[in-house]
């Protein structure tokens, strides 16, 4: 894998992104019900102007998994049942809301990170990522393979959604293993640094994420 250095542009950097909604994944438990669906909202924007599918697909990969929180919730948080005539049998109204909040988190998570994959390309975003894992190589972690192996997770995936025949996965392990690699032997992306657009991006987003748990905890 080669990397080439460049000066920071005048656009954030891509590890300013990745760790901006990794931040704002961590503050979700604390955010209000109205923050969240205002996030959501604002996230959802942008790509419904580009005509982006990034969202729609993650809402329907998730979609059982919004249907089993949101029952689960309903169903098994006691409290006042929803049809009296069914007794315990009927989900409880607080349960309703609580299963439409954990909904509305991961639903406002996954606008987020819509948002971010619909923003960065995939070699943005593996520069990004590369950049952010740079630090654990003064533990002994192998960056550069680290971030191959999501590149060429990501790669196969694109594939397998391209309808290309062929198993994708069985392919991954020979290139991650340097057998047979073929196409994907070789990967390369830009490394940039942060410029001052970036730790004020990072300080803003900081604060008003902070604003936001606030409120959530007050």
């Amino acid at each position: 894998m080669s990397t080439e250095g460049l000066p920071a542009a005048s656009s954030l950097h891509p590890a300013s992104l990745i760790l901006i909604w990794l931040a704002f994944a961590l503050c979700i438990p604390w955010l209000r019900a109205t923050d969240l669906a205002v996030i959501a909202g604002l996230s959802l924007m942008p790509m419904l102007l580009w005509r982006s599918p990034e969202y729609l697909k993650l809402l329907r990969r998730t979609r059982w998994l919004l249907l089993s929180l949101f029952l689960v919730y309903a169903f098994a948080t006691p409290g006042i049942p929803l049809i009296p005539a069914f007794g315990s049998y009927s989900p409880s109204r607080e349960g309703l809301w609580s299963g439409g909040i954990q909904a509305l988190r991961l639903v406002a998570l996954l606008a987020g990170l819509a948002l971010l994959l619909t923003t960065l390309s995939r070699t943005h975003f593996l520069s990004g990522l590369y950049h952010l894992l740079r630090p654990f190589s003064l533990l002994g972690v192998n960056v550069d393979r680290a971030a191959a192996r999501v590149w060429l997770t990501l790669h196969y995936a694109e594939q397998k959604e391209a309808g290309r025949p062929g198993d994708w996965g069985e392919k991954f392990r020979m290139a991650s293993e340097g057998a047979g690699a073929g196409e994907c032997q070789s990967v390369s992306f830009e490394v940039r640094y942060f410029g001052w657009p970036d730790y004020l991006a990072l300080v803003l987003g900081a604060l008003l994420l902070g604003l936001l748990v606030g409120r959530g905890a007050a």
